[in-house]
């Protein structure tokens, strides 16, 4: 009996381990350059998002428009461990701006999102950042897997089975045990 609850703890430990791990590998935006609500009065050069772990450049995303879906990035995107970062044009009026980025995350899922900011020269009316944005990241050219996390339901699934075939194999060989003594 002490064997067969040894087995239990240690799958159930391994079972639950898994989906808490997968579940951290997620990448997390820490920053950015221009910030969320920023009001600039100096044009940017470059965006500049920083994330809590290394991004993949041939899966990152990026894109810089205006309100009218102007696009702005100017150059390819690049990834400096942890940063991606574009080369962006002049912005040429004042107004709202908005970045809008994907990323492919550690555990294989998209992570996107959007940063509205507006842009005001010294001088120039402010015009408040929109809640909803005509902003997609522009393609690089690589397809990003879509779906959730089915893989994990299936692994879970997987070790539910093999916790059940490891049960009646123990429940089986101690009853032929017991017969044989």
């Amino acid at each position: 009996m002490r064997r067969l609850l040894t087995v239990l703890l240690l799958a159930s430990t391994a079972t639950l381990a898994v989906p808490l791990s997968a579940a951290q590998a997620h990448n997390i935006l820490l920053g950015s350059n221009p910030s969320k609500g920023s009001n600039l009065t100096t044009a940017p050069t470059e965006v500049r998002l920083t994330f809590d772990q290394p991004v993949r450049v041939e899966f990152a995303k990026l894109a810089l428009t205006d309100a009218n879906g102007v696009h702005y990035v100017s150059g390819p995107i690049t990834v400096e461990k942890n940063d991606v970062v574009a080369p962006v044009k002049p912005l040429t009026a004042p107004g709202s701006y908005t970045i809008g980025y994907q990323i492919l995350s550690n555990d294989g899922h998209p992570v996107t999102g959007q940063i509205p900011f507006t842009f005001t020269p010294t001088g120039a009316a402010t015009t408040p950042a929109p809640t909803q944005s005509a902003a997609a990241p522009a393609s690089s050219g690589a397809t990003l897997p879509s779906g959730g996390g089915t893989w994990v339901w299936f692994l879970l699934a997987g070790t539910a089975a093999l916790l059940a075939l490891t049960v009646r194999a123990l429940a089986r060989h101690d009853r032929q045990a017991r017969g044989a003594a």
